[in-house]
C-alpha cells in the first residue's frame, strides 16, 4: 500500500502552499494579458491561474496575485482596475519563450511587447493591443476584481468579458472550429515546468449517454 504524505497549508509558508497547487492542478492554460494603464502606457504579462466561466455572458478569470515576496500587486492588476479593459491572448509553443521573457519584473511604464519581440496589434473594442502572434485574441472588458486577500500570495480575480473574439484561420477546420491539433497550445505545471499539447499526447472520450 502507497504510503502517504499529508500537509496542513495553516502550518505551511505560502511559497510551499503555493508549490504544491501550481505542482498538482496542471496543466493549466495561460492567459497572455495585455492592458494599458490611464496614461496609456501598454503592459503585456503571462498569468496561469486562469480559465473559462461562462458561455453566457462569455467569462473569462485570471489571477494576478499578490507578490508573495513583498506584497506587491502587480501593473496587469494595476491597469484592470484603472481602465476596465484587457486584452488575454493565448500562448501556443511558437511563442513560448517570448510569453517566459514578458514575465520579468519590468519597471512601470516598460512595454513588454517590445522587450520580448513581439508585435502590437489594434484591438477593435478596447484600448490594450492584443498580440499579432497568438492563436486566439479575446477583447474583454473588466466586469469586476475580487480580491481574496491583502497579505502576500493572495489572488486577485479579474473578472473579464469577452466582446471580440480573433482567431488565426489556419487553425480553424472545415467547420470553422478550433483544430486543437494545428492550436499548438502549452500550458504550466510547476516550476519551470510547461508541456505542449501535441497530436501524440491527445485523446478522444466520448461523453457517456443517458
Amino acid at each position: 500500500m502507497a504510503t502517504l504524505t499529508s500537509f496542513d497549508p495553516e502550518l505551511l509558508d505560502t511559497r510551499t502552499v503555493h508549490k504544491l497547487l501550481s505542482a498538482s492542478i496542471a496543466p493549466r492554460p495561460i492567459a497572455f494579458a495585455s492592458t494599458v494603464d490611464a496614461k496609456g502606457n501598454v503592459n503585456l504579462s503571462p498569468f496561469s491561474f486562469f480559465n473559462v466561466f461562462s458561455s453566457n455572458p462569455p467569462i473569462l478569470i485570471f489571477s494576478p496575485a499578490r507578490r508573495v515576496r513583498d506584497n506587491t500587486t502587480k501593473h496587469t492588476l494595476q491597469n484592470a482596475a484603472e481602465t476596465k479593459e484587457v486584452v488575454i491572448n493565448i500562448v501556443n509553443h511558437s511563442i513560448v519563450e517570448q510569453m517566459s521573457e514578458s514575465s520579468k519584473e519590468y519597471a512601470k511604464g516598460v512595454n513588454e511587447f517590445i522587450e520580448s519581440g513581439l508585435t502590437e496589434v489594434p484591438s477593435l473594442k478596447v484600448k490594450p493591443p492584443r498580440v499579432l502572434e497568438s492563436p486566439v485574441s479575446f477583447e474583454c472588458v473588466v466586469d469586476n476584481i475580487i480580491s481574496l486577500g491583502e497579505h502576500g500570495g493572495a489572488g486577485q480575480l479579474v473578472i473579464a468579458k469577452v466582446v471580440h473574439i480573433h482567431v488565426k484561420s489556419e487553425i480553424l477546420d472545415a467547420n470553422n472550429e478550433i483544430d486543437s491539433e494545428r492550436l499548438d497550445l502549452v500550458a504550466r505545471l510547476g516550476g519551470d515546468w510547461y508541456t505542449r499539447v501535441t497530436k501524440e499526447s491527445m485523446f478522444k472520450l466520448e461523453k457517456p449517454r443517458g
